[in-house]
């Protein structure tokens, strides 16, 4: 057992030591919708993320992202019989990003970008609007900004917080929908 763990510690303390240059990381989310057209009641199932810096300009890193994130919620009609619906929006952001250092250290990061995002919410059951059309079958899509501030625990591993703000130009209930993300990450 104690040279299992040996040799496993081996193994992954340099990993955790030497990762200030790393070009790519992961991030795993906790998605919070803000708004009260898209739902704040909106339930946060999860958000994943990619990100690669390919170029570094004086202290400002520069790279590209991808993100993923679902939700969830569910619709109450109190009508008799009462009825549940469920729904489920999926969001996909691509985008350019920005990371500056505010400490001396090097720890705290602030984080800027601009993307585009799709999105789409998938209910348990299509209606139709008031011009006969149906509804919740269409991707929405609009422009992207992000701001936001990690913090590194570990050369490798760091938390972080961000929001975006979705200036939509499809057919949603709002044209400005607002996500918070809190999380960690792990660069490689």
């Amino acid at each position: 057992m104690k040279k299992s763990l040996l040799l496993v510690s081996i193994f992954i303390i340099p990993f955790l030591m030497n990762a200030q240059d790393k070009d790519w990381s992961i991030e795993l989310n906790y998605p919070i919708s803000v708004g009260d057209d898209f739902g704040a009641s909106n339930q946060g199932i999860i958000g994943v993320g990619l990100k690669y810096r390919f170029s570094t300009l004086g202290k400002l890193n520069i790279g590209a992202s991808l993100d993923a994130t679902w939700f969830a919620t569910t619709f109450t009609n109190d009508s008799d019989p009462v009825q549940e619906l469920d729904y489920r929006d999926f969001f996909i952001q691509p985008r350019i990003f920005v990371e500056l250092p505010l400490t001396t250290n090097n720890k705290l990061h602030l984080l800027g970008g601009l993307g585009w995002t799709w999105y789409r919410s998938v209910g348990d059951t299509a209606f139709f609007d008031d011009l006969g059309e149906l509804q919740g079958e269409d991707w929405n899509n609009g422009f992207n900004i992000n701001v936001g501030l990690s913090y590194d625990l570990s050369p490798r591993l760091f938390l972080q917080t961000q929001y975006d703000i979705i200036f939509s130009s499809g057919d949603s209930p709002s044209r400005e929908v607002g996500l918070l993300k809190v999380g960690a990450g792990f660069r490689f």
